[in-house]
């Protein structure tokens, strides 16, 4: 019989399990004095005797505080309970992007721009810290009941304080599909890797799949750096001359060619609401 879940973490009182990774633990949790549902991310028990991850995870907690902003999950509270790191933040009612483009959704143009500028809002106030997530992908996009866009999980995210000591141990940071070429051939990175995963993200909601499609990492990873990605203008038909150019910045080879950050794409896109 599995052990038995944590009643509290420092004040919050847990109601359930949410998911679990590699690391961690997320639970819903409720806290009585502001009345309120918070998600809670314990570092995995079977962990804490690894300093480096310690650090990582703490460094998380401590990256996704130093932001506020309407696009960014926001972090309470950081803490422990009997030694096991924790943090409290936000609890999002909704539904990841990956959840809504299951089945090989293709999403409404205006739709898909919406999600592309509230994310890069959200990514812009993270670049403006220092902050690389490193990681974007749909389903670390959350769309919310009332319709707005958080960018959630700094798990791997990379900071100028800390530079890559905890991220280039010969692991494998990020998720295969979504990497920029920098990432594949171990470049230094920076935030407009992140505009090159987040172009990938707005190419799979106008396309239903994403443009590298191969079973190996690593042949994924060839294709990312080497392969043509090709014309969404051949699978979607409604996408238009501006939104095309806008994804072929966001998704260009070399970072050079790219938005050099966020502010742009959001500039080129232009007001919500179309």
């Amino acid at each position: 019989m599995g052990k038995a879940m944590k009643k509290k973490f420092g004040h919050y009182e847990v109601i359930s399990e949410l998911g679990r990774g590699g690391m961690g633990v997320v639970y819903k949790a409720f806290e009585p004095t502001l009345n309120r549902y918070v998600a809670i991310k314990a570092l995995g028990e079977h962990l804490l005797n690894d300093e480096d991850l310690i650090e990582r995870f703490t460094r998380e907690a401590k990256s996704m505080a130093a932001i506020n902003h309407p696009n960014v999950i926001q972090v309470y509270y950081i803490g422990k309970e009997d030694k096991q790191p924790f943090f409290a933040m936000e609890f999002l009612e909704g539904i990841s992007l990956d959840e809504l483009l299951t089945g090989h959704r293709i999403l409404q143009l205006n739709d898909a721009k919406n999600i592309l500028r509230q994310a890069c809002a959200g990514l812009n106030e993270a670049h403006k810290h220092d902050l690389v997530h490193r990681d974007i992908k749909p389903a670390n996009l959350m769309i919310c009941t009332d319709g707005s866009v958080k960018v959630v999980d700094f798990g791997i995210a990379q900071t100028r304080e800390y530079g890559d000591k905890l991220t280039n141990t010969g692991e494998f940071v990020g998720t295969p599909g979504y990497l920029s070429p920098e990432v594949c051939t171990g470049q230094e990175v920076d935030k407009r890797s992140d505009i090159f995963a987040l172009g990938i993200v707005f190419y799979e909601m106008l396309a239903g799949k994403v443009p590298f499609e191969n079973d190996s990492p690593l042949g994924l990873m060839l294709e990312v750096v080497q392969s043509e990605i090709p014309d969404i203008r051949g699978i979607n038909k409604k996408v238009d001359k501006k939104t095309h150019y806008i994804l072929e910045k966001m998704i260009a080879k070399n970072p050079r060619e790219r938005f050099q950050d966020c502010a742009e794409i959001i500039q080129q896109l232009g007001p919500g609401g179309e």
